[in-house]
């Protein structure tokens, strides 16, 4: 049966989408599988800074920073603070973006510098120091973002590869949709004892089924850091306005104690408001050039389908609390963008959905691959009339 002029322009664009976009979407594809289960192995490879034995009451956040701080030196500032589980330590983080004149194409060019400070929260011990621009998983994470590219550079191109993807899966889908019930079994099962290219065939049609709807799905939640007017777009669609709900300013005050840091104040205040309820707390730490400290609390407690994130506002300055923004009372827009990042890695609901993605991801890695097969095996199968013409000479 002849194609119509559709099926052939629709094949036209999966295949040349395929030949343009075939490396990016592989790399995309497998540093997003190694990332997958990226703190299951980053915290048993470093363990020995990573988890710590309980041996009393915490020391107060004040003293574990200043520890840290001694650690990095003096011309480095340490900005947040995240505390998880009590046999975990602390984790003292701060960056700097370099200067114009220093940023070249590569993304390691982009900071002075980007620390993380592993701190035994019972001693007050710095068990170690992290140089995150060259730790293996987010070397990995940003070769996957934006091909290790500054971000203005590599996030558009990691982008386009990515939007042109998800039009080679609707392409790829209509292509596939079978006419007869008997197609359709074939379309869907993979004939093992077939010749090679057969089998390749049959691996790109019937694994390109399977992974659509994840695929999909991974593909528009890893638009949101490449496109701004993507990421706007879904919290519209989601009928909301967008990230301004996420920002808090300062009330005037007239105290005369307006000396940065409170830190334990703010601690102490998010433990007692919290009761128990958080898997995870991250501390803003209030600084001369930002005096708003913003903590995020994960909620065990949340059954609503979404990554449960509560934040409170401090004031720097005095310690006090300006505001609180519960999960409950979030906006829709709000909760899918803080479930955005684990519904990409899979890690939304645990080890069922994070094997889910890492599967996704790899059958997207062989996609290309099978698919530049398919088309270099059809380029060098002889026409027909030249192979009788052959036979009869």
């Amino acid at each position: 049966m002849a194609k119509s002029k559709f099926e052939k322009i629709t094949g036209w664009l999966h295949l040349w989408i395929g030949l343009i976009t075939g490396v990016v979407v592989v790399i995309v594809s497998i540093t997003g599988c190694i990332y997958v289960f990226n703190e299951e192995i980053f915290d048993t490879v470093h363990r020995d800074i990573v988890y710590v034995q309980k041996t009393g009451q915490p020391k107060p956040v004040s003293e574990l920073l200043a520890n840290a701080q001694q650690a990095v030196g003096p011309g480095k500032v340490l900005s947040n603070v995240k505390i998880s589980a009590n046999n975990k330590s602390y984790v003292f983080s701060g960056f700097k973006v370099n200067k114009k004149d220093k940023i070249n194409l590569w993304y390691f060019s982009q900071f002075e510098y980007l620390n993380d400070v592993y701190v035994n929260q019972y001693t007050g011990k710095v068990l170690g120091i992290i140089d995150v621009r060259y730790e293996f998983f987010n070397i990995v994470e940003q070769l996957h973002r934006q091909l290790l590219l500054v971000k203005p550079i590599g996030s558009l191109v990691v982008g386009s590869c990515i939007l042109l993807f998800l039009v080679m899966l609707i392409s790829g889908f209509i292509l596939w949709l079978p006419k007869n019930y008997k197609q359709f079994k074939k379309s869907i099962t993979i004939k093992w004892n077939a010749k090679w290219k057969r089998v390749n065939y049959d691996l790109h049609n019937s694994l390109g089924f399977y992974v659509l709807p994840v695929a999909t799905l991974i593909a528009i939640t890893g638009l949101v850091w490449s496109f701004k007017w993507w990421e706007t777009g879904i919290y519209k669609l989601l009928g909301d306005k967008g990230k301004t709900g996420f920002a808090r300013t300062l009330p005037i005050i007239n105290a005369s104690d307006s000396t940065l840091n409170k830190i334990d104040l703010i601690h102490y205040d998010l433990l007692k408001k919290l009761k128990g309820d958080w898997s995870e707390i991250g501390i803003g730490i209030p600084t001369e050039a930002n005096k708003v400290s913003t903590s995020f609390v994960s909620i065990e407690s949340n059954k609503d389908g979404w990554r449960g994130v509560s934040y409170y506002f401090y004031d720097g300055r005095t310690g006090k609390i300006i505001d609180v923004l519960p999960h409950s009372q979030k906006t829709l827009g709000m909760k899918w963008r803080n479930s955005n990042l684990p519904m990409h890695t899979g890690r939304i609901y645990g080890l069922g959905t994070q094997l889910l993605a890492f599967f996704a991801a790899l059958i997207c890695a062989s996609l290309p691959v099978s698919g530049f097969l398919i088309w270099l095996g059809k380029r060098k199968k002889k026409p027909k009339s030249s192979l009788k013409l052959g036979l009869n000479t």
